[in-house]
Order: structure tokens, then C-alpha cells, then sequence
């Protein structure tokens, strides 16, 4: 028979699997942030799998922190959409830090899945420990930046907001930055990230650092980023940046089927070219890009990229060894960058450009210590971009590129790099 404990009433139900010891938890949501959050939170520190069902508010502030292996599921309708409601929270789901750095033992195992967040403040999904960690098939909706107390050269006053955040960087927002270090092992294991909607629309993308997927600081994952929509974001729709290898040389992240479409305006930070569609490799210490011992390994495929700004780059890599292959992207800004490569030993091939601006399709620069080398560019079609410069820009000092490709205009500023056009 199967045994029914009434929680909390009625908010909260334990249903007994046929096939595990373990229960299954289902919570009702009542709309109500006195009873929702606490409701919520004393199952998921049990563990196991949780199943949501209704809608829950957890106000402006409501958290529920994730310290032990769960699986927090919710409802859908025949078409698989969510039907799940989470409203408002700041930092709705949250893994925080270990007590000890660097940790004692792994994260906890994390899967969030099939939940509509609508209204959070700054980011629904914030996940700082972890050892294994799904968050698939959720709706984003309505995230509300958050304003940062500290004025931002150029800027002001700025607000932070992210649609699914993966790494501890974050968490150290309240240290000084002298203090805000990369430490190991945190977050780990196996990463997917798929079949997600996030839209980041706000009122005032000038000011507001908007980024949907963001991951950072992480060792040695096996990661998937996959078949999400990301609209509307003003600073990055899928940023993945600072990630090392394990110690034994594992990693690797592959970003693909991803669908995009980048603000028309967006924050001028931490670079003027914005928004951008997708950037992978270093950026907080450039050196790593280059260094065997740390850089992990990047596959950005299948794309389709909408880029809307007057400055918007489409695919930017600050990591040796990418590869950039079968991507479509489309660039409305005039002063527009299709694919820009800083780094090396990069194979960028396959890729449509579409697009009238004053700036290439794509364009290899080095940035020191990147030294934007030893590329190979294959059968990349450029022919429905238009440029009033040139269709492809080897820049000073980028050395030893290959070039294979259909008749266009290219410029090559640098040196020893071979460029050959076919019909």
C-alpha cells in the first residue's frame, strides 16, 4: 500500500516508489511565501527526488539552499512546456559555498528540471557547489536586475542579472576583490545545460549586465550546453569563461543547437563591443588560454545566432584549440563582428555570416598573450555579408593561418599566413 504523510497541510506529500526505498516528494505550491519557501526547503535538505507541482512564490527574497544530491522536477503539459511555477527569490536555487576551502568532499548532485521562473531577482539558478548537475527543459522569465551598491566607472549604477548561473565566482561578490579568488574543485562532474527558455528583457540594458548562461570557474566538467533559447540578453547570451582542466587533463566544453537573439542595446562593459551572442575561452586571466595545463577544451557547433546591436559580436574565443564549426550568424549592427578569434590552433570552419558593417565577418587579432596563430579557416561562407573594409582581417602580428575558402576580400596584416581561394 502506498503510505501518505500530510506535511505541513496538505503543502507537502511523500509517495513511496514501488522500485526504490527512497521516497519521491511531491510539494503543492500554495502561492504563498509564509508557507512555499519553508515547504520546500525541509524537503530538498532531505534530498532525493522532489516533485513540484502548482505555483509557489518565494517574494522578493526567498532562497532555498541545495546542500545535499537532488532532483527537483517539475510539472508539464502534454507538450512538455512547464506548468510548474516558481515566482520571485533572490537567487531562487541557490548551492553555496563549502565551509572549507578547498572543499572536504564533492558537491552535492544537482538536477533542476521542467520549472517556469518568473520574477526572480538577479538569477533564479545560482549553483556555486556542485559535483554533477542538470538544469534542463526550465522557463526563465521576468528576472529582475539587481543593483549593485558600488558605482561602475561609466556607468553608474548597475544592475546584475543572469538566467542560469554555474560556478563560485558569484558568491564571492561580497568579499573585497583582493579577495575574490578561483578555488578548486568546487564545482565539478558532469554539466548539462539544455532545452532551456530564458529571456532577459529589461528596461534599461545600458546599465544592466545581463548574461542567460554563464559558467565559471569550474574543474575539469564534461560539459553540454544544448538546444536552449536565449533572447534578449544585454551583456552575453552564453558566456563560459576561467573554466580549468582536471588533474588529469579532463574537460571539455561543448556549446551546440543553441538558438540566440542579442538585445539591441546592451552595457558597455566590461568591453564597448555589445551585446555579444557567445564568448568561450579567458577573460579575467588572458594567460590561461594558452597554458596546456589549464585551458579546457571548446566545440561551439550548430549554432544559429541573431546579433542586434550596433557593435554586437556574434562567436568570440579567447581559448587555443577551438573549434567553431557549422554556425549560422546573422549581424543587424553596422559596426558589427561576425566571429572574432584572439587565440590559437583554432579550427573555424562551415560557418555562415550574414550581415552589412563596417567591420568583417571575421577578423583574427591576437591579444596578449593570445597569439591568434596557427589557425586553420575552412570553407567558411562570407558571401551575405557585407563589409565596407574587408570580408576576412588577418590583423598585425597574426602569424601562420591558414585560409581555405571561396573568392572574397581579405586582408591580411600579418604574416606568413596562406591564404588560398577557391571558385
Amino acid at each position: 500500500m502506498v503510505r501518505r504523510i500530510i506535511i505541513s497541510l496538505f503543502v507537502v506529500m511523500a509517495v513511496f516508489s514501488f522500485n526504490s526505498a527512497r521516497a519521491q516528494i511531491m510539494v503543492v505550491g500554495q502561492s504563498n511565501p509564509a508557507v512555499d519557501i519553508q515547504a520546500v526547503q525541509k524537503v530538498v535538505d532531505q534530498g532525493g527526488t522532489i516533485n513540484l507541482k502548482g505555483t509557489f512564490d518565494f517574494g522578493d527574497k526567498g532562497r532555498v539552499n541545495i546542500t545535499k544530491d537532488v532532483n527537483i522536477i517539475g510539472e508539464t503539459d502534454q507538450k512538455g512546456s512547464p506548468l510548474t511555477k516558481i515566482k520571485g527569490g533572490l537567487w531562487t536555487f541557490y548551492s553555496p559555498l563549502p565551509a572549507k576551502s578547498p572543499p572536504e568532499a564533492p558537491g552535492p548532485k544537482i538536477a533542476i528540471q521542467s520549472i517556469h521562473f518568473d520574477g526572480a531577482s538577479w538569477v533564479p539558478v545560482n549553483l556555486a557547489y556542485s559535483s554533477g548537475t542538470t538544469i534542463s527543459n526550465n522557463k526563465i522569465t521576468n528576472v529582475r536586475p539587481f543593483l549593485i551598491p558600488q558605482q561602475t566607472p561609466g556607468v553608474g549604477g548597475m544592475g546584475m542579472q543572469h538566467g542560469i548561473y554555474c560556478g563560485p565566482q558569484i558568491s564571492q561578490a561580497v568579499l573585497p576583490p583582493e579577495k575574490r579568488i578561483y578555488t578548486p574543485d568546487v564545482f565539478t562532474g558532469n554539466l548539462n545545460i539544455s532545452d532551456n527558455e530564458i529571456d532577459l528583457a529589461n528596461e534599461n540594458p545600458t546599465k544592466t549586465f545581463g548574461q542567460g548562461i554563464f559558467v565559471v570557474w569550474t574543474k575539469g566538467v564534461t560539459s553540454q550546453i544544448s538546444g536552449n533559447s536565449i533572447v534578449n540578453c544585454s551583456r552575453t547570451s552564453i558566456e563560459t569563461k576561467d573554466n580549468y582542466l582536471g588533474k588529469d587533463g579532463s574537460g571539455m566544453i561543448i556549446i551546440k543547437d543553441n538558438k540566440i537573439v542579442t538585445c539591441i542595446e546592451g552595457i558597455p562593459i566590461p568591453t564597448p563591443t555589445t551585446p555579444l551572442a557567445i564568448l568561450v575561452g579567458w577573460f579575467d586571466d588572458i594567460s590561461g588560454g594558452l597554458d596546456p595545463r589549464r585551458n579546457i577544451k571548446y566545440a561551439v557547433v550548430n549554432n544559429a545566432i541573431r546579433t542586434r546591436g550596433k557593435t554586437s559580436p556574434g562567436i568570440v574565443a579567447f581559448t587555443d584549440g577551438v573549434v567553431i564549426v557549422n554556425n549560422a550568424i546573422s549581424s543587424e549592427g553596422t559596426e558589427a563582428l561576425g566571429l572574432g578569434v584572439y587565440s590559437s590552433d583554432g579550427y573555424i570552419a562551415y560557418n555562415r555570416m550574414e550581415g552589412s558593417s563596417s567591420r568583417p565577418a571575421m577578423l583574427v587579432r591576437p591579444l596578449k598573450p593570445l597569439k591568434g596563430g596557427n589557425n586553420i579557416f575552412v570553407d567558411n561562407d562570407l558571401k551575405q555579408f557585407k563589409s565596407s573594409t574587408a570580408d576576412f582581417v588577418f590583423e598585425k602580428d597574426a602569424c601562420n593561418n591558414l585560409f581555405i575558402g571561396h573568392s572574397c576580400k581579405v586582408s591580411d596584416f600579418g604574416s606568413n599566413n596562406s591564404i588560398q581561394m577557391t571558385k
